[in-house]
């Protein structure tokens, strides 16, 4: 079994290219929260200092641990986790039988989630809440899907 420790940073293969996340918190109940770092690649960069000070596309939970015991992930290198802290706050769509009614803003301290209608500029910045497998992280990815684009899906 392979260890993890915060700060790692990780590659994982998408059909477009090789994509870079940076295991960043622990949350007791969520696991791993990975910061998703910019760019799919062809090859591996070869300085990953750059990279991984630059801003982050949007951080989620994921199953680190499990995706790294099964060759899903390649730990890469390292880079300090200390500069970034868990969101205070996340988001998430609220749909029921198909129709959006807001969106939740969740807080991460007390995982209390308060509706909204319409997001303000700083909650569109709100990365998503909720765990995602490397399926739909790839997914994801390979769609290009961002902040903007989802805010926008519903606006």
């Amino acid at each position: 079994m392979k260890r993890i420790k915060l700060g790692d940073v990780f590659e994982i293969n998408t059909p477009k290219g090789k994509a870079y996340l940076h295991y960043i918190y622990k949350h007791e109940i969520l696991g791993a929260l990975i910061r998703v770092l910019p760019g799919l690649y062809t090859n591996r960069p070869v300085d990953f200092d750059m990279l991984v000070s630059s801003k982050e596309r949007y951080m989620i939970f994921f199953p680190l641990s499990a995706a790294n015991n099964r060759n899903i992930v390649e730990r890469v290198s390292s880079y300090p986790a200390n500069n970034f802290d868990m969101p205070r706050f996340m988001r998430n769509s609220h749909i029921i039988r198909g129709e959006f009614l807001g969106w939740h803003i969740v807080d991460t301290e007390t995982l209390h989630r308060q509706l909204v209608k319409n997001l303000t500029t700083e909650q569109k910045k709100l990365s998503p809440f909720g765990i995602w497998n490397d399926t739909l992280l790839i997914e994801r990815l390979v769609d290009d899907w961002s902040l903007e684009k989802w805010s926008r899906l519903f606006s």
